[in-house]
């Protein structure tokens, strides 16, 4: 695993306030099985094929220190998406990649295999 993906790792623990062990980032290879993993320890049952919203959620300054780590502490999710479900994380997590890689949302697919596909590695 590559910086890229392991920053992208990183900032997903840090804004799903979640722990994902190296053995658990090392089998993610498309962005479904991210999504599916960040799913399963927030306990929300994964959509089998979830849509980008048309809307997502906006990273406002404050957000996006959040995001890119510039705060000591993780802060809690935006309001506007909690509590958790199948699509806020998706959507969130479509944020996340679009944010820390640079990639249009268009690209975050289900399917998107993330070194193949969307070029992080």
């Amino acid at each position: 695993m590559g910086l890229d993906a392991v920053e992208l790792v990183l900032r997903a623990e840090e804004f799903f306030v979640i722990s994902v062990s190296d053995e658990q980032a090392a089998e993610v290879r498309s962005v479904g099985d991210f999504y599916r993993l960040i799913c399963a320890k927030l306990e929300v049952t994964p959509s089998p094929s979830p849509l980008t919203s048309e809307q997502l959620p906006v990273l406002t300054q404050w957000k996006r220190a959040f995001l890119i780590g510039r705060t000591p502490t993780p802060l809690s999710a935006p309001p506007e998406v909690l509590p958790w479900s199948a699509q806020s994380v998706w959507d969130c997590l479509v944020v996340l990649f679009v944010d820390q890689m640079g990639l249009k949302p268009e690209k975050i697919t289900y399917n998107a295999l993330i070194v193949a596909d969307l070029g992080i590695d």
